[in-house]
């Protein structure tokens, strides 16, 4: 069994905030969400699913994303909500397979119900992008046993960047940690078990701060 931890390079932690931007895109009922669907812009669909998690919302939302949130609150379609939040963006190899899914459920839906309700025209659905601004934090680690300590106290910019944004990219934690070394392979295993797409960003860094731990404690036995 070889190690490569003798060669890690310095993992510099970042930091990150999202600014919202209005497309001017709406929709009032579900026909017009499935027709705008067609055609709005990839990284408006990215940002209904992954993005919003920044928001600064006060509590845990009900469902995963924005589309599924918005057919129970505003159209009180709770079949459609829950048929919506188990699409998992990230089962998907890129968005235009994300886009064909969540077309595919909402015209299987108006094909069941071929009623159309609407929203009260305050409660349209407004699409939304996001220009992401990206910065060095204070923190740098040189080996994955220093992640322990600093995960609970990172800001959630970081836990979204190392997490979600850059997932599988050379700035993903577990990529890092991947490429420490044979003995930290279970340390990896673990943390490709998470799927950030069903945790708010406190539960994932909860989660895997946890994983952390336990795998530092259990070495240490």
């Amino acid at each position: 069994m070889t190690s490569k931890n003798e060669n890690i390079q310095t993992f510099q932690i970042k930091d990150c905030a999202i600014l919202n931007i209005a497309t001017a895109v709406r929709a009032q009922n579900l026909k017009e969400l499935m027709d705008q669907l067609a055609t709005i812009h990839p990284e408006s669909i990215y940002y209904h699913f992954w993005a919003n998690k920044l928001r600064p919302d006060f509590e845990k939302p009900e469902y995963n994303n924005d589309f599924a949130t918005w057919a129970y609150k505003n159209l009180h379609n709770n079949k459609l909500a829950e048929s919506l939040s188990l699409i998992n963006p990230g089962m998907f190899s890129n968005i235009e397979e994300l886009r064909s899914k969540l077309v595919e459920v909402i015209e299987s839906t108006l094909q069941q119900d071929p009623s159309i309700v609407s929203s009260k025209e305050s409660e349209q659905f407004q699409f939304t992008r996001a220009d992401m601004i990206l910065f060095n934090s204070e923190f740098s680690v040189s080996k994955p046993e220093e992640l322990t300590q600093l995960i609970p106290i990172l800001p959630l910019g970081s836990i979204y960047f190392h997490f979600i944004e850059s997932k599988n990219g050379s700035e993903d934690i577990n990529t890092f940690v991947s490429n420490a070394g044979d003995i930290y392979s279970e340390l990896s295993v673990q943390l490709s078990t998470l799927d950030p797409y069903f945790f708010t960003l406190t539960e994932l860094q909860s989660r895997a701060s946890k994983i952390f731990k336990d795998f530092f404690q259990g070495a240490k036995t």
